[in-house]
C-alpha cells in the first residue's frame, strides 16, 4: 500500500514539475511578445478609432489576443502531456499512436 501511495505521489510531483515548466515557458513567450509589440506597427488602430475603440483599448485588445494565443497553445500542450503521463503511469505499456486522417 505504501509503495502504491509513493508511486501516486511521484506522478503528482511529475505533473507539478510539468506545470511549472509550461508556466515558465508561457511567461517567457508572453514577455518576449510584449517587448516585440512595442515596435509593432499600430496603423490598424485607425480602424479601431473609426469604430469607437480608443488607442488604449486597442492596445489592450492586441495584448490580450497575443496572450490568449500563447495561453491556448501551452494549455493544450500541457494537458496532452499530462494526460499521457497519467495513462502511462496507470498502463506502463501504453504508447501514443498516430491515426491517419482519412
Amino acid at each position: 500500500m505504501i509503495i502504491e501511495e509513493d508511486m501516486n505521489m511521484n506522478i503528482y510531483v511529475k505533473i507539478e514539475e510539468l506545470a511549472n515548466k509550461y508556466a515558465s515557458e508561457l511567461k517567457n513567450q508572453v514577455d518576449a511578445r510584449i517587448e516585440e509589440m512595442k515596435c509593432d506597427d499600430t496603423s490598424h488602430y485607425l480602424i479601431y478609432r473609426v469604430l469607437g475603440v480608443t488607442n488604449e483599448e486597442g492596445n489592450l485588445i492586441d495584448l490580450y489576443q497575443n496572450k490568449g494565443r500563447f495561453l491556448y497553445k501551452y494549455a493544450g500542450a500541457f494537458l496532452e502531456q499530462a494526460a499521457c503521463m497519467c495513462i502511462k503511469h496507470k498502463y506502463s505499456e501504453a504508447a501514443k499512436v498516430r491515426i491517419p486522417n482519412t
